[in-house]
């Protein structure tokens, strides 16, 4: 794994510097993983995957050496290059089931890794597919505590800069109620990014737990130490 410094963690740069979803640690023993963030996130909120984008009837076609890595939507008017790194299901229809990763894109059609080209071409009468965006993070939705997350922001990120988000060690999380030490943490409060307290008789079923609570204070909305355990 990846070595990091102390200094590196708050860097948040607006270009590419590391590898999308690598993981590092810093030498205290922390393990974060790298990505971009779709939005403003402040430092110590909670981050989720973005929403998986849903394209209908879709074609697939080969290269050069009959390797089937594109696949083309001719109406999409996709940003080139959004997708670079981000993963693609084929989640109906002729080849469903497939999974690759996306290289790059134009604004109609996805260039797949070779690695990852398909072994059923797809059918523009009924192929459809869902792009997973992997490679980035947005704050934590609201009122939902099984919200999969990604990690703990210990740095303020501008739309689109790129950072080490933490997964687990000690760190702060902003706090949407009034904590309490030794109590588990979950996504989910009534404002987005911010966590809150396991209710008693909760557990891993019945939120996805971020970690716990170490130091606290007696006020809402504001940040407490926390263990935090992103799996």
């Amino acid at each position: 794994m990846k070595t990091i410094t102390f200094q590196g963690v708050f860097d948040t740069p607006s270009v590419k510097m590391g590898n999308i979803n690598e993981l590092g640690v810093t030498p205290d023993g922390r393990t974060w993983e790298y990505v971009r963030a779709s939005e403003i996130i402040t430092s110590h909120m909670i981050v989720a995957t973005p929403d998986n984008t849903d394209v209908d009837t879709v074609s697939s076609s080969d290269d050069a050496d009959g390797n089937t890595i594109y696949v083309t939507e001719a109406a999409a008017g996709w940003t080139v290059g959004v997708y670079q790194d981000k993963w693609m299901l084929v989640d109906s229809g002729t080849g469903v089931g497939q999974v690759a990763k996306i290289k790059d894109n134009t604004a109609t059609t996805l260039e797949l890794y070779l690695d990852y080209a398909l072994a059923t071409d797809l059918a523009v009468a009924d192929s459809d597919i869902l792009i997973i965006p992997t490679t980035y993070v947005e704050k934590s939705p609201v009122t939902n505590v099984y919200t999969p997350c990604r990690g703990v922001a210990q740095a303020t990120f501008a739309a689109n800069d790129y950072g080490w988000f933490l997964k687990k060690g000690m760190g702060g999380v902003t706090m949407g109620e009034a904590p309490t030490v030794e109590r588990a943490i979950t996504p989910g409060d009534d404002t987005e990014g911010y966590g809150a307290i396991v209710d008693d008789g909760d557990d891993f079923y019945d939120a996805t737990i971020i970690g716990y609570c170490l130091g606290a204070s007696d006020t809402a909305d504001v940040d407490c130490v926390a263990q935090i355990n992103v799996l």
